[in-house]
């Protein structure tokens, strides 16, 4: 049996369970040339939608809120996952694309300094609309694919918990914000393909444009009030004899002070994880992953619990759509994610859902 990436029905009623190969490959299939022409068009259209998807959301691993994951408030920039769900490293094919996430998040950590206050027992609730648009230019740079992104995230965050007292006393506290979160920018991105395989690097730059309150009124922050740049590159091997597909996209994430605070969150390494399955031309299922840990440990003088170097572990699945009557522009994704391990940062459950559009 001989797949490629979704494509849709073959014409005269005959249907074919066949996934387009990756870009720069032509699939050897004895046909005429006005047919191979035809299958190519409609490949290409659902190839768009498939591939170019994950263009847009690896923009969105910068952008989480103050109160998620790990370093200060438990917390930082990285958000588990959102590299993407399928084809991480595939060049995106050129032109534009917008997608929307709906994330949620419920967790819980023993321990966090936020805005300097030492908090136990922390509960989470976390709702984030994320909104990303690239661009894939048609030139190529070095020999790949070039394009530029923005992901611009806000959302509702709701905090539960007691804060520690000068005296070490216990005062409960219950707080939450509705509020713009920390805009993520690509600058740059070049991917390359050969064969099964396929290569991306990337620079992200989180810049602190979301809503922070340093007075201690409000604890719910959805912004960090700090830089984050990272260092990005990824690999995925696709199959298109079986219809799988394995990718993997490790980062180095290095932070500056938030200076309301004087702390500064260490240097965090990151690694997203995909394994797909093409049940049919339109619908794959697989496993999605992750796996986080700090580096150095957070310093400055407000880092009042020391380094607080933090690392996790989860894993869940995803399934991906490609709906016939988006005619291959649109793409569905989602993914459940729970963490097995978690240090120093919040143990969580992540769900998500992605509708991507290329135009």
């Amino acid at each position: 049996m001989t797949i490629s990436r979704p494509k849709g029905a073959a014409r005269g009623g005959e249907r074919r369970q066949r996934f387009d190969q990756p870009p720069n490959q032509e699939h050897a299939v004895a046909r005429g040339p006005a047919q191979r022409g035809l299958e190519r068009h409609s490949a290409g259209r659902r190839k768009t939608a498939a591939i170019a998807v994950l263009t847009g959301l690896a923009v969105l691993c910068l952008s989480a809120p103050s109160t998620t994951f790990a370093a200060e408030g438990a917390a930082s920039h990285y958000l588990p996952g959102a590299g993407g769900d399928i084809f991480l490293a595939v060049p995106p094919e050129p032109g534009l694309l917008a997608a929307n996430t709906f994330w949620y998040q419920t967790g819980s950590a023993e321990v966090a300094l936020i805005e300097g206050q030492v908090s136990l027992g922390i509960d989470l609730d976390l709702f984030l609309n994320l909104t990303s648009l690239t661009y894939t230019f048609e030139t190529p740079v070095l020999g790949g694919r070039y394009t530029m992104g923005v992901a611009i995230p806000f959302g509702d965050a709701a905090l539960d918990g007691a804060l520690v007292g000068p005296l070490g006393g216990r005062i409960g506290f219950s707080d939450d914000s509705f509020d713009l979160s920390d805009i993520a920018l690509i600058p740059v991105q070049l991917s390359w393909s050969s064969g099964p395989w396929s290569f991306k690097l990337w620079e992200s730059i989180v810049a602190p444009t979301g809503g922070y309150d340093s007075s201690g009124s409000d604890l719910a922050n959805l912004g960090r009030n700090y830089w984050s740049f990272d260092t990005l590159g990824a690999v995925t091997w696709f199959n298109p004899d079986s219809g799988t597909e394995v990718s993997i996209a490790p980062g180095v994430m290095v932070n500056t002070e938030n200076t309301d605070t004087n702390y500064r969150t260490g240097t965090e390494f990151h690694a997203d994880f995909v394994a797909n399955q093409f049940l049919s031309e339109t619908f794959a299922l697989g496993l999605r992953g992750y796996y986080y840990k700090q580096l150095t440990g957070d310093s400055g003088s407000g880092a009042g619990l020391g380094d607080f170097k933090s690392e996790s572990f989860g894993l869940g699945p995803g399934f991906v759509w490609i709906p016939e009557l988006g005619g291959g522009r649109l793409t569905v994704l989602g993914k459940w994610m729970h963490d097995f391990s978690a240090e120093n940062r919040f143990e969580a459950d992540y769900l998500t859902l992605t509708g991507a559009w290329t135009f």
